[in-house]
């Protein structure tokens, strides 16, 4: 038996309008999402690639215990210091972008993905001409930060929105049928990072 409460069908509607607006407005340039590396590049992270992570030092180690042993200690010890450097100024700011690629493209891809980043706590939004206007994750409320700072859509629903600015471009206004074509209701909501 299943006994964790529901919530309201209104209430996931209007989170997916207020999702809708954050990611346009994402895209439109009006807010900055950005992602803590340090939070989201751990091993409980669904962003996490082991093998980014391991296999650079493991090179790096097993490179300079094959010189100690076969050709010269010193050079070994040589190259397992310069390859700490390689990895401190190469390697890992490598990993950082990657790790800041699939987050955007994780967060911006559903609500679901950008609820499970943001309860990790690796994202940070903000209002691009107010830098000092941030929402961090997971103690900020995403929610009020984008009715508070976004108020352009209603908050009832993209297709409202859309529907008004057809009509202030002179636009006819559809008759309501087939916007969506029901395709929300079929569809499941809970996806899986594939990165």
């Amino acid at each position: 038996m299943n006994t964790t409460p529901k919530a309201p069908p209104g209430e996931k509607r209007r989170d997916r309008a207020l999702y809708a607006r954050l990611v346009e407005s994402y895209h439109a340039d009006r807010v900055g999402i950005f992602v803590d590396f340090d939070r989201l590049n751990t091993p409980r992270s669904p962003l996490w690639n082991a093998w980014e992570n391991v296999a650079p030092l493991l090179l790096v180690f097993l490179a300079s215990l094959g010189l100690m042993f076969f050709v010269n200690l010193i050079l070994g010890t040589a190259v397992m210091v310069l390859g700490v450097f390689f990895y401190l100024f190469i390697v890992r700011p490598w990993i950082a972008q990657r790790v800041y690629r699939r987050a955007i493209a994780a967060a911006t891809e559903n609500l679901h993905n950008w609820n499970l980043l943001w309860k990790l706590g690796g994202l940070v939004l903000t209002l691009n001409f107010m830098n000092k206007t941030r929402c961090v994750s997971p103690d900020g409320d995403w929610r009020a930060f984008v009715t508070r700072y976004l108020p352009e859509m209603e908050v009832e629903g993209v297709e409202a929105y859309h529907a008004f600015n057809r009509l202030g471009r002179g636009e006819e206004a559809d008759d309501g049928k087939g916007a969506k074509g029901g395709k929300d209701k079929d569809e499941p909501r809970l996806q899986d990072l594939h990165m």
